[in-house]
């Protein structure tokens, strides 16, 4: 979970809980594994290398630089070439919805 020397003060924890339930959503949704704070960074990743091939995921991330923006990226390997397609930004004022949107576009991005 969370921790990162730079996060003493939960900044992730409380980055992550305004956009976490449009993420949950998307994941239980399209049936990819949810891994939040991966590897104990400021990203939530939806993981389907269990449904496609090229260790496809879609990756929400979030800095401290940006506190109210998160980037969508699409990320799969093509052979040994790591492969990343930016879905859009997502910024707190708007919708969840929109959030949903752009994990979809995401998702849709990714090979089969």
């Amino acid at each position: 979970m969370a921790g990162t020397s730079w996060d003493k003060l939960g900044q992730m924890d409380a980055a992550f809980e305004v956009v976490a339930p449009a993420i949950r959503r998307v994941s239980e949704a399209s049936g990819a594994r949810l891994h939040e704070f991966f590897r104990d960074d400021p990203v939530w990743r939806l993981d389907f290398t269990r449904k496609r091939s090229g260790d496809p995921a879609v990756d929400v991330s979030w800095s401290e630089d940006q506190p109210d923006t998160y980037l969508v990226t699409a990320l799969w390997w093509a052979g040994d070439k790591l492969t990343r397609e930016e879905a859009g930004t997502f910024t707190r004022e708007r919708p969840l919805d929109d959030l949903v949107s752009l994990l979809e576009q995401a998702i849709a991005k990714l090979p089969s």
